[in-house]
């Protein structure tokens, strides 16, 4: 049978394939535009022989009166194959005024035109790509138009979507204290935070950056993320519900890293207590050298062989050697350059205890290379930092919402439970 189908294709569309002749991506594009042409028929005939949310002469209303089927109305749909003509059930109630179409909701769809799969292709080149980009790039593959307006709209209503279901997690634990089912078992887990900032339309606002890590038993990573623009309070328990579905509560060993900085501690203490507490390498290094630079200057050879030296004894785990170093340059200083050193010795004389990394290293453990430092620069920079970018509160939220379910690999789960209706 799929036989027969394929030879009667190729000899229906024969003349059209004989003029590409031995041009292989020519004919490629000639069989691709045949068969966007039969998908769209295809799909077109499948859905004229639906009921398409007939569910009888009534409804219940919500109102609690009737509503009653009127007649199956139109809505032109545009779909990966082209555009389509849905004839919907409609129900309207005479006592409230309320109008239904069923079959929106079951078939998935949404208050834009798009058909679920055409809107999951948007959203998904949108969460790497801006909204103008990724139109192009629906023309290049599909050979469908849709506007870059489209595809932001679609994209902030499903990236709300995701930002809801988020929020009803989180209130269902805060009443019913559900936490969520775990999907890994490490030995090992590592949660990172910190906070970048993105530029909205009445200025620059933090958007606050977790990231959780851990090897399975064949020694692969696995990353998750979570990026809020919320307060710490809220953000540290997403951050705290992700880890517990990461394996957190299960963990034999849990490593914390931050910058040290008071709402990473609070959460800490909050959600992470239990772990061990390290200033990761790069937030620890970024300080040296932001005193170096200060007393030395930008980009000189003294500047670099000062930083050098302190991060060399920084590594072996000597706080206490640097802290007296500091305290004999101090004395030689005036100005903004004994602020500079006074700035590096409040740092490490209160995350001392957070920055013995001779024993950190002695346990195995990986004591920052800069990993939540990269998902601030990979999960939001990337797509929310563009050149010119400006957002709206709203829209930056979604937007990084769904471009985190992507990264987080739960991009199929989400369209399965057809957001472009809830």
């Amino acid at each position: 049978m799929y036989e027969e189908i394929i030879e009667q294709l190729a000899q229906t569309f024969k003349q059209d394939f004989n003029l590409v002749q031995d041009d292989l991506g020519a004919l490629e594009q000639t069989v691709k535009e045949k068969m966007q042409l039969l998908g769209q028929g295809l799909l077109q005939r499948l859905v004229d022989k639906r009921s398409n949310g007939y569910k009888g002469s009534s409804l219940a209303c919500k109102c609690g009166g009737s509503m009653r089927f009127v007649q199956h109305r139109s809505r032109d749909i545009h779909t990966v194959f082209g555009w389509i003509k849905l004839k919907r059930a409609y129900y309207h109630c005479p006592d409230c005024g309320t109008g239904l179409s069923p079959y929106d909701k079951i078939g998935g769809l949404g208050s834009e035109q798009l058909s679920p799969g055409l809107a999951k292709a948007c959203c998904l080149l949108a969460v790497d790509d801006s909204f103008e980009q990724a139109s192009r790039k629906i023309a290049q593959f599909f050979g469908q138009d849709v506007s870059d307006d489209t595809v932001k709209q679609v994209v902030h209503q499903v990236g709300s979507v995701v930002l809801g279901q988020q929020d009803k997690q989180l209130n269902g634990f805060l009443t019913d204290k559900q936490i969520p089912a775990t999907q890994a078992n490490p030995e090992k887990l590592y949660v990172a935070v910190d906070g970048t900032t993105v530029h909205q339309d009445d200025g620059w606002h933090e958007v606050k950056v977790g990231c959780i890590w851990w090897e399975d038993e064949k020694f692969g990573e696995h990353k998750r993320y979570v990026c809020r623009f919320d307060n710490s309070q809220v953000f540290g328990w997403h951050v705290w519900l992700e880890a517990c579905g990461c394996g957190f509560r299960g963990a034999k060993e849990l490593i914390y890293l931050g910058d040290g900085s008071g709402w990473i501690r609070t959460e800490f203490h909050t959600h992470f207590s239990r772990a061990t507490f390290i200033i990761d390498w790069f937030h620890a290094s970024e300080h040296v050298w932001n005193c170096g630079k200060k007393l030395f200057g930008e980009g000189a050879k003294a500047t670099e062989k000062w930083v050098k030296k302190r991060l060399d004894w920084l590594w072996d785990g000597w706080t206490k050697k640097i802290l007296d170093d500091l305290k004999q340059q101090r004395k030689k200083c005036r100005g903004f350059k004994r602020e500079a050193i006074d700035t590096l010795i409040r740092y490490i004389s209160t995350n001392e205890e957070q920055m013995r990394y001779d024993v950190f290293r002695a346990k195995g453990y990986d004591i920052g290379s800069g990993a939540v430092e990269g998902a601030c620069k990979h999960v939001v920079g990337k797509r929310l930092k563009q050149s010119g970018m400006i957002w709206s509160s709203c829209g930056s939220s979604a937007t990084l919402a769904l471009r985190v379910i992507w990264l987080n690999d739960r991009w199929e789960q989400l369209w399965r439970n057809k957001p472009l209706a809830a």
